[in-house]
């Protein structure tokens, strides 16, 4: 079943005094209430990131250890290694404090292992060559190293110091480490600082805590100033890792972007031109997420960081074009291998379908270690479940290496945890992680079963066919403007817990759409409300959508500015629409349809089949004379129904006659909301004008001669497989023609008595006869359309 997206709107109340700060704009001040930002002080706070002040360094306890240590290798001329991750939080880092420790005279080189062959953190091997062919007698880890125990003691057998710099969640066991800078370890940071100062904290990524060590020793050096050249680095990577753009990050963001757009950083903006971002001087957190993290994460991904790192600390032009140029390829390439492995995973996942409901957990023999997160990123978007997918370790054919993403009710972490004597290696967060277990140990299947319990037992109250999405508040159309989008941007830079804002706009018309780019797969859309002027809105990746002109919807949208021929127009980025037409199609996805038109002698299989299968089944019949033709037994006559009483939750709808027209035959699919549903053919002969007025002048003379001259137009119309409007039609054509008296007893019942016989030739000479006709060929229109019809347009026509 699809996944709904039920919208929110948050219901905060916004006080005079807020409102007032906000320069009496109640959008703005609705906005940043909806971020908890509540008070005048926080919103000045917030408001002016470039003035806030980053708190100290030595709030990690064990940052003067760590200041001292590398101030005596420095002095001892020992060589330091830095220790990175191949991710854009963990290349930014590597560049970051390797760049630091140069300009502060160290003897430094870095270290960033292969996605493929070692994966995130410390690897023994690598220790080695470190040790061993560098003679590195201190070794600084950047976004990696919490959870690398034995090897940390492995360095320690050789007199080798490390400095663990890390963000991720602590183990139980911590590394016996020399020094542990890390907000989320244990005792780590000043036990004075308030519970906000904290959280801000926690919330920084790798590259955040390897800043704050890096400002630390320019600090102890005098060179206060390079700062200005890492914090490019240091926003890069806070936005690459996705943590929350608020607190210290926030102002980290927006002082590294402010140096960007001032063209700071030579390799940054050789990517951004390289990325098509042509107004250096305006970008975003979205041009640095959507533009530059990808191209540095492709490398990682793909080949190896050190392009990306490249690109980050080089100084020459054209080792920087040519590491550019190879950023590009590769992320071209991820792009093609992440759309393949996307659709060969939802293809198994659906093959599957029964097998869980509640988590996806695939494994792939060819899949690519360094896409398979994206995949399942994109996986729990489509299908709202925690997905896991695995595939085999190139270098250890034995092992079996997995990348997960869950939703946010569901911590896969702390699920994973629960099994982590399984793995060989184990690591991530709540939303994300990532592990490896030897199948010589255990199976996938055997883990594969053991997870979905767990996950089981951890999910018994969320709603997999539900994504709750929360709004920020619902917009008029006079809200809708270019100084509204001016005021949104105040709250830049967006990100994690400080999204773009989301705005509802209700009871919108469609004025028209078009569907754009190369592969035709985006929609742009016109819509208005009451008249307003016609807004340009744009829904990426929506091939699907096709509703009729003048439509009414409700948006869910994000507001930007678009300029075109130097006229700044405001643009309605659709994340979501709801109407009640896409609701039907929906529901139509679900829907099965069997083809049996074109099948001879069927019957006896047909009702064998209808007494054998545990479906509820009901058949639709609406011909008295068809029902006597195929000589039903009494337990199929059970199961028919006619256009009035139609029976409802069905899982399984027959169609042994043809309805009149395309409205009865959505009425019936809509009202029994059967899933399966089969088209038979059981000699459907198409009905002629002259042959509908014989066989109702036989039904006539019946009623003359049996019921006093009554007739029922509804009874009559079901028997001449009409509609009631065609009888009263043919009623009143033979009146005026003189052929019949007519007295009309009530809604549905007439008494007829003869003036003259039946003339067919005088009858074609008037109006009415044109008027019957018409009814006629409707209905033999859809009799053919429905026995003609291919099944996909079939169902477009249940949809319209």
């Amino acid at each position: 079943m699809s996944v709904r997206k039920v919208w929110k709107t948050k219901d905060n109340v916004v006080s005079d005094d807020i409102i007032k700060s906000c320069n009496g704009n109640k959008v703005l001040a609705t906005l940043l209430v909806n971020r908890g930002i509540d008070t005048v002080e926080k919103i000045t706070k917030f408001l002016n990131p470039l003035k806030v002040k980053l708190s100290s360094p030595d709030v990690f306890l064990d940052m003067k250890k760590s200041v001292n240590r590398i101030k005596t290798a420095i002095e001892r001329n020992e060589h330091i290694t830095v220790y990175g991750d191949f991710d854009a939080d963990g290349v930014t880092s590597t560049a970051l404090l390797y760049m630091t420790l140069k300009e502060i005279g160290a003897n430094v080189d870095f270290y960033l292992p292969d996605r493929s062959a070692e994966s995130h953190g410390l690897n023994t091997k690598a220790l080695v060559k470190i040790i061993a062919k560098r003679k590195s007698k201190l070794i600084i880890t950047v976004d990696c190293g919490i959870s690398n125990v034995s090897e940390v003691n492995f360095a320690k057998g050789f007199n080798t110091d490390i400095i663990i710099t890390d963000h991720h969640e602590a183990p139980e066991i911590l590394p016996d480490s020399y020094a542990i800078l890390n907000p989320k370890a244990p005792n780590s940071i000043d036990s004075s600082l308030d519970i906000d100062e904290i959280q801000s904290l926690n919330y920084l990524a790798g590259v955040g805590v390897a800043f704050k060590l890096a400002c630390r020793l320019l600090e102890e050096y005098n060179k206060e100033n390079f700062v200005h050249e890492i914090l490019p680095l240091a926003a890069v990577g806070t936005i690459g890792d996705v943590v929350e753009l608020i607190g210290e990050n926030r102002s980290i963001v927006e002082m590294g972007l402010e140096l960007i757009r001032n063209g700071k950083h030579k390799g940054i903006q050789k990517l951004l031109k390289a990325s098509s971002i042509e107004n250096i001087n305006i970008i975003t957190s979205d041009n640095i997420a959507f533009g530059i993290v990808p191209r540095i994460n492709a490398a990682g991904r793909l080949e190896s960081p050190m392009t990306a790192i490249k690109v980050l600390i080089s100084q020459d032009d054209e080792e920087l074009d040519e590491a550019v140029k190879v950023l590009n390829d590769l992320n071209i390439l991820r792009q093609q291998l992440c759309d393949e492995t996307f659709c060969s995973a939802k293809q198994m996942y659906q093959n599957n379908l029964n097998e869980n409901k509640k988590s996806i957990v695939l494994f792939g023999d060819n899949w690519h270690i360094g896409i398979i997160g994206i995949v399942a990123s994109k996986l729990v978007e489509e299908f709202n479940k925690p997905v896991f997918l695995m595939t085999k370790d190139a270098n250890f054919p034995n092992i079996i290496r997995c990348s997960c993403r869950s939703i946010k009710d569901l911590n896969v972490h702390s699920i994973l945890s629960e099994h982590k004597e399984k793995f060989e290696g184990f690591g991530g967060h709540k939303m994300a992680a990532g592990f490896s277990f030897d199948e010589n140990k255990i199976s996938f299947e055997a883990f594969k079963n053991e997870l979905n319990k767990t996950i089981e037992e951890h999910s018994q109250n969320i709603n997999f066919k539900e994504i709750v999405i929360e709004a920020d508040m619902e917009l008029d159309v006079s809200d809708i403007t270019v100084d509204t989008v001016n005021l949104i941007d105040k709250l830049q830079p967006f990100g994690a817990a400080n999204p773009s804002p989301l705005f509802v706009l209700k009871n919108a018309t469609l004025n028209n759409f078009k569907m754009m780019g190369q592969n035709n797969n985006h929609l742009k859309m016109y819509i208005s409300k009451n008249n307003s002027e016609c807004f340009d809105c744009v829904k990426w990746n929506y091939p699907d959508f096709n509703l009729p002109i003048n439509s009414e919807l409700d948006i869910l949208f994000s507001l930007k500015l678009n300029t075109f021929n130097n006229i700044t127009n405001v643009q309605l980025m659709i994340e979501d629409i709801h109407s009640e037409l896409l609701n039907k199609k929906e529901n139509l996805s679900e829907i099965k349809i069997l083809d049996h038109r074109n099948k001879k002698n069927i019957l006896v299989q047909v009702i064998d089949f209808i007494l054998s299968t545990k479906k509820s089944t009901a058949i639709y019949i609406e011909n008295p004379t068809l029902i006597a033709q195929l000589k039903l037994p009494d337990e199929i006559k059970n199961k028919l129904f006619t256009i009035d009483n139609i029976p409802s939750n069905i899982e399984q709808l027959m169609f042994f006659d043809v309805p009149i027209s395309k409205d009865n035959f959505i009425k019936i699919i809509n009202d029994t909301n059967a899933k399966l549903i089969h088209l038979m053919n059981f000699n459907i002969n198409e009905l002629g004008t002259e042959s509908f007025i014989s066989k109702f002048s036989g039904m006539l003379k019946y009623s003359l001669s049996n019921l006093n001259g009554k007739i029922d137009t509804n009874r009559a119309a079901k028997a001449l497989c009409v509609n009631e409007e065609t009888v009263e039609c043919a009623l009143t054509l033979l009146e005026e023609s003189e052929m019949i008296d007519l007295n009309k007893i009530d809604e549905t019942t007439f008494k007829i008595s003869y003036l003259h016989p039946v003339e067919l030739s005088k009858i074609k000479q008037h109006e009415l006869f044109f008027d019957l006709q018409e009814n006629i060929l409707n209905i033999n229109a859809f009799r053919n359309f429905y026995l003609n019809t291919p099944i996909d347009e079939i169902k477009e026509t249940i949809l319209c």
